[in-house]
């Protein structure tokens, strides 16, 4: 973790102390996305958004896109 708590209890952590861990937690749970198992209903929705893609891949914008957008916005 790149930030350490002022505590080790998590009920004595102010919400931005707890904001930062659960952060951290979650960065360090993304460096081994592997590790994570997908249950089957999470499984069966990562599949048919796949192929709803594949199928129709012009009715989906690329995170640049968005991104581009977004920005524009401002």
């Amino acid at each position: 973790m790149s930030r350490k708590p002022e505590s080790d209890d998590a009920d004595e952590l102010s919400v931005p102390e707890k904001i930062l861990l659960v952060q951290d937690l979650w960065d360090d749970i993304a460096r081994s996305p592997r590790d994570v198992e997908l249950t089957p209903t999470q499984r069966e929705e990562a599949e048919r958004r796949l192929l709803a893609h594949e199928s129709n891949p012009r009715a989906y914008r690329t995170w640049e896109e968005i991104r581009s957008r977004l920005e524009g916005e401002r």
